[in-house]
Order: structure tokens, then C-alpha cells, then sequence
């Protein structure tokens, strides 16, 4: 379920799948609507604007990954102040950043967002350890930090099976829980899967490349075919 009154920032609005997915769809529609109606009626702007836009995205998509590649320290701090921000404070109010979180750090092996690690989630009203937190929840990681998960009952997990881990004064509190951070677990998956994460941006790139070059060489073939038939009327 969406709800404007749920968004603060872009970030809420980019990352709501359902959002995310209407864009996507709207997007990848009218450029295939130009594309396809263009070829079939042998319509030169349409086929210009289906080859324009897809070098405008190509290149967007060079220029960002050339920009992290560069600035990768400074786009990874960013990165993970954002998600710090938006993702670990809200986890217990907001359904999607939950499943989110939940579904990132179980699937990576990891526990909050940044460098500190687990230690993120002080960050959060009701996990953080502080003699002022109340909650049933203090000190302790989400179930989903859990290396080992004692479930309840069957689909129901222990919430609770990081508890103390935030507490420093109990030993063996983090004997149970993923340590590193999402974004480095993340970095080490890439790093040992290169041509793996390669091969995917080249499969990636080579359609819209192709798409690119066929729709130039349709406009072209299209182009002269009517300066032909113009100078087939002139004579």
C-alpha cells in the first residue's frame, strides 16, 4: 500500500516498489511505443526519439558508473548516510523498509548499514542501548542480524534473538549475530564475483547498443529512400 503521507523525502518515493515499478513500466512502454510504431510507419521522429533516448540512458548509465568508479569513497559515504538515515530509524514504522532490511541482511549475512555494523541500530528509537530506552526491544539487533534463528513457530522467527547484542557488558551477547555492515558485505560479494557482475553490465549494454545502431541505420535507410523519391519527382 502507498500513502503520500508516508513520504519525507525522494528516497521514500525511489524505493516504494510499487512507485518504482509504475515508473519503470511507464518508461520502458513509451520508449517502445516510439520504437515500435516509429519502424512500423517508417516515422522518422519516432525513430529519433527512440534512438535519442536510448543514448541519452546509455550514456547516463556510462557517466554514473565512470562517476563511482572515480568518487567510489566518497559515493560509498554518501550512500551509506543515506541508508543509515532512511532505512535503520524507520525499520519499525514503515512495513516496506522492514522487508527491505530484513530481506538484505538475511540474504548478505550482514547487520545494519555502515562500517560500525551492528552498532547501527543504536540509531534506532526502540533497539538502541540506553538507560532511557523502554522497549522490550533495547539493546537488541532485528531477528533478521540472527546467525542461528531459534524460530517460534513455523514462519514465526524469534524477534528477539539478538537480544543484548547492543549491550557491551554482556559477554558473548554478539556470539549469535552478523557483525559486518550491508554495504561492505555487499562490496566483498562483488569483488569476488568480477566477471560475474561483468558479464552482466555487458549483457546490460549490448541491447541498447544494438538498439541504438539498428534504429540509426533504419532512420538512415528511411532518409534516403524519400530524397530518392524527391528526386525522382524533381526529374
Amino acid at each position: 500500500m502507498f500513502s503520500f503521507d508516508y513520504v519525507r523525502s525522494v528516497f521514500d518515493f525511489l524505493t516504494d516498489i510499487s512507485i518504482l515499478c509504475i515508473i519503470t513500466g511507464c518508461l520502458i512502454f513509451l520508449l517502445g511505443f516510439c520504437g515500435c510504431l516509429g519502424a512500423l510507419r517508417e516515422n522518422t521522429c519516432l525513430i529519433k526519439t527512440y534512438c535519442f533516448t536510448l543514448c541519452a540512458l546509455f550514456l547516463g548509465q556510462a557517466a554514473g558508473a565512470v562517476y563511482i568508479f572515480f568518487k567510489s569513497s566518497e559515493f560509498k559515504d554518501v550512500f551509506i548516510k543515506t541508508l543509515q538515515e532512511e532505512l535503520v530509524p524507520l525499520y519499525t514504522e514503515k512495513a516496506d523498509k522492514k522487508t527491505l532490511v530484513d530481506w538484505v541482511q538475511s540474504q548478505m549475512k550482514c547487520c545494519g548499514m555502515s562500517n560500525d555494523g551492528y552498532k547501527d541500530w543504536n540509531n534506532n528509537a526502540y533497539y538502541n542501548c540506553s538507560k532511557f530506552n523502554r522497549s522490550p526491544l533495547a539493546c537488541a539487533v532485528p531477528h533478521s542480524c540472527c546467525i542461528t534463528q531459534d524460530t517460534v513457530y513455523n514462519g514465526v522467527p524469534n524477534i528477539l534473538c539478538g537480544a543484548n547484542s547492543l549491550n557491551e557488558k554482556v559477554q558473548g551477547s554478539t556470539d549469535n549475530i552478523y557483525m559486518v555492515g550491508c554495504v561492505s558485505a555487499v562490496m566483498q560479494v562483488v569483488q569476488l564475483n568480477l566477471p560475474i557482475v561483468g558479464g552482466v553490465i555487458i549483457g546490460l549494454a549490448i541491447p541498447q547498443i544494438l538498439g541504438i545502431v539498428l534504429s540509426r541505420t533504419l532512420d538512415g535507410q528511411i532518409t534516403d529512400q524519400l530524397d530518392r523519391w524527391k528526386r525522382m519527382n524533381l526529374m
